[in-house]
């Protein structure tokens, strides 16, 4: 159970006379005029955060790394408010309540009770899912990445002792939260911070989207210096970004004087990640590739800019083993690796073609095959045939 706003409101003075008497009655007269007068505060007040509205529920957008604020009008006439705030910290928590509280006013409504300390309450949740045992906490689902750390975290893999920190005193899990504390810069600070361990490939962008991303992290870091001189940045990873993006190595070498012995060592994407493929298969690459899908779903392409793969799969109708299957496709270049397991088997060849050093894999798991084929340099070859090498279906050993 992760920690989250969900409160009520109440009304801020006693309801009196014929208004008290209609409740009694189980009536509820407000609930349609409420409902209007909070579309109407709320196209004013948040403008482009509004994701959507009617007199019956009412969407926010109030950080692009958290899920949106959703408030709920009750039959009774009141307020019911729910976020998800663990995605980026007790700060976030804090930021929310405020940005709703001019909201509340506005409606001459209160919160209905109190609420606990969101720092404290954040704290035990991390120490409660490190005891459980969990190994990832706050990480994304859509991505795995294979990182030799006791668990890794939203802001980066932590190793044992930092664990046994936790457990004995939770407050000591703050920096594995982007937005912590409260105060100006704060939201910008942890947008960067997230994109920087998630999303930026740490190499020059090759996509119009990669520049804007990366882009956008610089943007935001200096939004946050320029809010608050003293709040502590990632210099070294800010200055690599930079230099990826081929900005000014003036501007670049202030920022490395900022930390001149720290490593730039932000970023998820730095490590390898598995990624899921049609027919059960996995495949383990650099966190720096970036790939998809062909339009029509059939070939499954990626690449680092340096280097490239492209993988095509099939499921066999026939009951032919895993080794019977592979020999169904005839030696064609020279055999530089094979595999023999009771799962799967495979077999990789190489060959040169215009200057590139092609590997070309097959990997069969009955009835499931898979086609591999790694572009890249000759020094490139240990690297493909360990991305062959990691090919398997899921579930099997």
């Amino acid at each position: 159970m992760t920690v989250r706003i969900e409160r009520r409101t109440r009304p801020r003075k006693a309801r009196t006379g014929l208004r008290a008497l209609a409740g009694l009655f189980g009536g509820a007269p407000d609930a349609k005029e409420l409902g209007e007068r909070l579309v109407r505060i709320a196209r004013r007040m948040f403008r482009a955060e509004l994701v959507d509205a009617s007199g019956r529920r009412l969407t926010l957008r109030l950080h692009a790394a958290a899920s949106p604020v959703r408030i709920d009008v009750l039959p009774d006439g009141q307020l019911e408010i729910r976020a998800e705030t663990t995605q980026l910290g007790p700060g976030y928590h804090e930021h929310v309540l405020a940005r709703l509280q001019p909201l509340l006013d506005e409606l001459d409504l209160v919160w209905d009770g109190d609420a606990p300390d969101a720092r404290t309450a954040m704290a035990a949740w991390f120490a409660g899912e490190l005891a459980r045992g969990a190994t990832q906490i706050g990480m994304p689902s859509d991505r795995t990445f294979r990182v030799d750390a006791a668990v890794l975290t939203a802001m980066g893999p932590r190793d044992r002792a930092w664990c046994e920190a936790v457990l004995a005193e939770p407050l000591r899990c703050a920096d594995a939260f982007a937005w912590w504390d409260a105060g100006p810069g704060q939201a910008e600070r942890a947008r960067a911070l997230l994109a920087m361990w998630h999303e930026v490939p740490w190499r020059e962008p090759l996509t119009a989207d990669e520049r804007r991303l990366m882009e956008q992290v610089d943007a935001d870091l200096v939004a946050a210096r320029r809010a608050d001189p003293a709040l502590e940045l990632p210099w070294a990873a800010w200055a690599e970004l930079l230099a990826h993006l081929g900005e000014d190595e003036t501007r670049i070498a202030a920022l490395r004087e900022r930390a001149p012995d720290a490593p730039s060592a932000i970023g998820y994407r730095r490590y390898p990640m598995e990624v899921e493929l049609a027919g059960g298969w996995t495949l383990e690459l650099p966190g720096s590739f970036v790939g998809g899908w062909d339009d029509d779903g059939t070939r499954y392409w990626a690449t680092d800019g340096d280097r490239a793969i492209e993988l095509t799969s099939l499921t066999a109708t026939t009951a032919q083993g895993s080794q019977e299957l592979l020999d169904v496709a005839p030696e064609r270049h020279p055999v530089i690796a094979r595999i023999t397991e009771p799962d799967r088997c495979g077999r990789a060849e190489a060959y040169d073609d215009g200057g590139v050093h092609i590997v070309h894999g097959l990997m069969t798991s009955a009835p499931e095959v898979a086609i591999l084929t790694c572009k890249g340099r000759a020094d490139d070859e240990a690297w493909a045939l360990a991305t062959w090498r990691s090919l398997r279906v899921s579930g099997r050993t």
